[in-house]
């Protein structure tokens, strides 16, 4: 009896503390907003409405070079551990059949054997660094009149469960050793705008640039994108004015999403072209540029080859061209 007395003062004791630190707390948590601290990362700030999301109505009508012949191939990536699924790069693949080319998927084995016969090759988020037999099988490929598509992503966090409990991982755009032998560079930071967006914060939206030659691209939307950079490289689009970059102090800018230098071309987010967003404001007309991008690849072969590694994007500025 005595024990079970024991329990339900010490139930009571604990009941009582628990009301005297809500009552106690209650003003804290009701105190006017510019009473307490700032707040520490300002894309989270309630009282920055969100814009309304725009709606998706185009479509992928490719418009190539008249001197591309209408056939050819298109090699994708997927040796790397490269993190797309079908719906991320169906209206693309969509785009190039359409135009008469074939899609093969590189898995394994000798890649500069994969690329011969091939207009371009695209790499997406790969999850694995290229080793350097692969980026100079690469190199010589766009130096022999093939296109090289690069797409990235900002680091992501994941976690992860095993037998051994949950982990928390950073998933990280392996572009790297790849991107940066053509002098190109991809953030691992994403773009935020809380004036110029998708609906929400993280889809920014972005314009081409006077220098570019992405036709019909007045707005287009990415979703959650990370900066992009080619020293003597073009920027074909960038990111709206007031754009910011996650967890950093840097001035609000302009940021490039899209960059081209010679036969290469590297963009910041995957997701404007998927099956669910390349129909937004002119993303279609985006896609259609990438796709035609590669079509106008004019691969020589080895026997052809006159150029060696990609020589026109190493005689470059030394600047990146940012109108």
């Amino acid at each position: 009896m005595w024990r079970e007395l024991g329990k339900r003062v010490v139930v009571l004791a604990v009941t009582a503390a628990v009301v005297v630190a809500v009552v106690t707390g209650a003003p804290m948590l009701l105190q006017n907003d510019d009473d307490g601290e700032s707040l520490q990362n300002p894309e989270y700030n309630p009282d920055d409405v969100a814009p309304d999301p725009i709606d998706a109505t185009g479509t992928i009508e490719p418009n190539p070079d008249p001197a591309a012949d209408g056939t050819g191939t298109v090699v994708i990536d997927r040796a790397h551990s490269n993190r797309f699924s079908r719906a991320d790069i169906e209206p693309l693949v969509d785009a190039l059949v359409r135009s008469g080319y074939e899609v093969e998927f590189y898995t394994q084995g000798d890649l500069a054997t994969h690329l011969d016969g091939a207009d371009a090759f695209l790499v997406i988020d790969p999850g694995t660094e290229f080793l350097p037999g692969d980026v100079q099988d690469v190199r010589q490929f766009t130096g022999n009149g093939g296109r090289l598509v690069m797409v990235g992503e900002p680091t992501r966090t994941t976690v992860a469960a095993t037998l051994g409990g949950t982990s928390v991982q950073a998933q990280e755009s392996r572009l790297t050793t790849l991107a940066s032998s053509y002098r190109m560079s991809v953030d691992s930071q994403y773009l935020y705008n809380q004036e110029h967006a998708d609906g929400t914060f993280k889809h920014v939206l972005v314009h081409q640039t006077s220098a570019g030659d992405v036709e019909g691209v007045d707005q287009a939307a990415m979703y959650t994108a990370a900066a992009v950079s080619a020293r003597g490289g073009t920027v074909l689009v960038r990111s709206a004015p007031n754009t910011h970059k996650s967890g950093s102090d840097e001035v609000t800018d302009e940021y490039g999403v899209a960059v081209r230098r010679g036969n290469a071309l590297l963009l910041g987010d995957k997701t404007f072209m998927s099956s669910s967003r390349y129909r937004v404001a002119d993303n279609e007309e985006l896609v259609a540029y990438v796709a035609e991008f590669m079509i106008e690849g004019d691969y020589q072969g080895p026997s052809g080859a006159t150029t060696g590694p990609d020589e026109a994007t190493d005689d470059a500025a030394n600047e990146t061209t940012t109108a």
